[in-house]
């Protein structure tokens, strides 16, 4: 009888260790299958927000061309002529502003030096 009581034991034990290996096992798969859940949920969500954020790129210059036409439209002939001047200033200001680019770069391009190891002799001497 107390031998029985000993294999029962011993049965019971094993039976614990079993359990406690299958439940290993099936939260490891669990553990799986969540973070492959939670990745694809992550990925569509990136997709949604970058939709999102496209239409509404979308629908905002769509509302922002609205209402230049609408303002165009309700100028009179004196606010189109303010705004042709206005205009012709502002193309001004970037023809200016570019050129002044362009003189500055040729300026830096006609300052650098050559450490490249060649020598030119300017005549001056040393």
């Amino acid at each position: 009888m107390l031998e029985d009581l000993g294999k029962d034991l011993a049965n019971i034990a094993m039976a614990g260790v079993g359990a406690i290996a299958i439940l290993t096992e099936k939260a490891v798969e669990v553990g799986k299958v969540c973070a492959e859940k939670g990745a694809e949920t992550l990925e569509k969500g990136k997709a949604a927000s970058e939709e999102l954020r496209r239409k509404g790129e979308q629908v905002a210059a769509e509302r922002r061309e609205k209402a230049r036409q609408e303002y165009l439209e309700s100028l009179d002939a004196a606010g189109r002529e303010e705004l042709r001047r206005k205009l012709a200033e502002l193309d001004a200001k970037e023809a200016a502003e570019k050129a002044a680019a362009e003189a500055a770069k040729a300026t830096v391009e006609d300052n650098v030096i050559d450490f490249g190891g060649e020598h030119k002799d300017d005549g001056q001497g040393e």
